[in-house]
């Protein structure tokens, strides 16, 4: 059957039932080694802390005008995006060492992708000069600015869908990074993007029990209390938000570099033993049985 044909015959529920079972397994790693919500913890707190620094500067460029807004914003794109990028390919790898039977300390996987700056911060001024050009196309009159950035932006999105997989287990030039996340994400077309629709559709659904779940337990005790009550309502509702977000990433790192092990090695991680990853479409027996590790050989991170 062709990539397209598979696609094609990926409805609504295939793509649910892809998510779940992707989401069930993620999850199950989770259970085993929770440490890894850390990764995305330290990401989003990295992020609220420059967001809030670089505040009254990019204000105060907004209001002098002449592109220095632009500029502030392209630091501020910077940062975020390289911090946000290195906490990620840290549970990236975590996630590879548990894959393998190894115990994925915090320390020692960020110690690991420290090997990998270089090739972050190349990416890290290559996403925030796209930024840039995305911000300019949204604030242009021109409709066929805003065409271009649509397209643009799906384009970018696949591109760099596997983007964090690759810094951390490819030596890449800054070319060789888009080739290679491009091709792993051809490797499971179709597929991949289901999977996405379904693992977010999950996720929002488990948050959504979350918030209902809150707002139930703080309703008597407003009923009561008003004041106490309603306090209590927005610490929970805001803390099952922060939970589900912090489960909602961690799970697509996971599932993303287990994808990635797949498509690029043939590897099946043993934690993903009931999804069907032949299922992908893009994998070509060839690949799949010639010159591939199948028996589990650990994927080792270089640290030059």
């Amino acid at each position: 059957m062709s990539i397209g044909s598979q696609s094609r015959s990926f409805g609504f529920f295939d793509r649910l039932k892809t998510g779940w079972t992707l989401t069930k397994d993620s999850t199950g790693v989770i259970r085993t080694h929770p440490k890894l919500m850390v990764f995305p913890l330290l990401a989003a707190i990295s992020s609220v802390f420059f967001l809030v620094l670089l505040f009254l500067p990019l204000a105060l460029a907004g209001v002098i005008g002449g592109g220095l807004e632009y500029v502030v914003l392209f630091v501020l794109y910077f940062i975020t995006t390289f911090f946000s990028t290195y906490f990620s390919a840290a549970l990236v790898y975590a996630a590879n060492e548990a894959f393998h039977g190894r115990e994925p300390g915090i320390r020692d996987s960020m110690l690991a992708i420290n090997g990998r700056l270089g090739p972050i911060v190349v990416w890290s001024l290559i996403s925030a000069t796209v930024s840039i050009v995305f911000r300019m196309l949204e604030n242009s009159d021109n409709p066929i600015a805003g065409i271009l950035r649509s397209l643009f932006a799906v384009g970018w999105s696949i591109m760099t869908f596997f983007i964090v997989p690759v810094l951390v287990f490819e030596d890449v030039s800054a070319r060789s990074m888009f080739t290679k996340s491009g091709a792993a994400f051809r490797n499971t077309w179709g597929e991949t993007l289901g999977a996405g629709f379904g693992i977010s559709a999950i996720v929002v659904g488990f948050g959504l029990c979350l918030v209902a779940v809150s707002v139930a337990i703080s309703l008597p005790v407003a009923a009561f209390f008003p004041g106490p009550g309603i306090l209590i309502g927005v610490v929970l509702v805001a803390l099952a938000l922060v939970f589900t977000y912090l489960v909602s990433q961690t799970i697509w790192g996971i599932a993303k570099t287990a994808l990635y092990v797949y498509a690029d090695e043939g590897i099946k991680p043993e934690q993903f033993d009931n999804f069907d990853f032949e299922t992908l479409g893009g994998r070509t027996a060839q690949k799949a049985t010639t010159g591939t590790p199948s028996d589990g050989t650990p994927n080792t991170l270089s640290s030059d």
